[in-house]
């Protein structure tokens, strides 16, 4: 089986199956709460993340990608440093842990933007980067030759804000963080129109509702 070496060589059995249980109690409240017609699910290969439904409220279409070393595996095949999707093309992104895979997350994270539709959610899973098992943690995957860059929730907020996202929460259960950021949308944009020369609506029929009145500019 793919990734079960690397999931016993830096975490336990038992550690595993504990996370993943956490990572579902964190995410089932935004999983019942978000809509939207497709949605996607990262994770890192190996650390069994959150087994999410085949639907839920509205999601009728996940794609699931692994990111195992330097490649996606899964619905599709791509290179990690890159999403092989259209821009806007999610409306719930969720995130296990794959971002402690890169020693440069900014390049991800303007992925992660980029696919996600204006008003969508991405929810991001990972270790804190101050909790007692992070230096345990990091010398167990260091030792399996596996990168284990572990950050703030904080700065990788920050990251997404740059790239026009809003916190909704953050919040930290265990040794596990989950961050929620929404995308704002885009703002009303208004037309610059051109002024029509004094006298052109002298004398035009202009349709108008029921009730309304019709005036001219003069």
């Amino acid at each position: 089986m793919r990734g079960m070496p690397e999931c016993t060589s830096v975490l336990t059995e038992s550690r595993a199956r504990a996370l993943q249980r956490v990572e579902a109690t964190l995410l089932a409240p935004f999983l019942r709460t978000s809509s939207g017609t497709h949605a996607l699910y990262l994770r890192r290969a190996g650390l069994l993340g959150a087994a999410l439904p085949e639907s839920a409220n509205g999601l009728g279409h996940w794609t699931r990608l692994d990111l195992d070393g330097a490649a996606w595996h899964g619905s599709v095949r791509a290179l990690a440093c890159e999403l092989p999707f259209a821009d806007d093309s999610f409306a719930l992104l969720v995130a296990s842990h794959v971002l402690e895979a890169t020693p440069m997350p900014a390049a991800l994270i303007a992925e992660l933007a980029r696919v996600t539709l204006p008003g969508a959610r991405v929810l991001l899973c990972g270790f804190t980067a101050w909790h007692p098992q992070a230096w345990w943690l990091q010398q167990r995957a260091r030792r399996a030759g596996m990168p284990c860059h572990l950050r703030s929730a904080l700065a990788l907020a920050n990251l997404l804000r740059a790239h026009g996202f809003e916190r909704e929460l953050m919040q930290r259960q265990g040794s596990s963080y989950l961050l929620v950021m929404r995308k704002r949308r885009a703002s009303a944009r208004i037309l610059l129109l051109t002024r029509e020369p004094r006298g052109v609506l002298a004398g035009r029929h202009v349709p108008v509702l029921p009730g309304g009145t019709q005036r001219a500019a003069s």
